[in-house]
């Protein structure tokens, strides 16, 4: 679920193939060195109406939560 700044999380998508690359990929003036992780996502569906404010975990790159704890917000 991808989290959109100052909005929150609306819509759900699937992890399709999850890599390391380069933001040389997307910005060719960028460093070469400049690893990132890149996801392949397919969008399975809108949640929400409307963006859900979510409260990350700032110190964790990822935050385990469940379809069912979001729901219920």
């Amino acid at each position: 679920m991808p989290y959109t700044k100052g909005k929150g999380i609306r819509d759900l998508y699937l992890i399709k193939v999850a890599r390391v690359g380069t933001k040389h990929e997307v910005c060719l003036d960028a460093d070469d060195n400049d690893i990132r992780l890149v996801f392949e996502l397919k969008f399975i569906g809108q949640l929400f109406e409307d963006y859900k404010p979510f409260k990350l975990q700032i110190w964790h790159t990822f935050t385990d939560t469940t379809l069912r704890a979001i729901l219920s917000m």
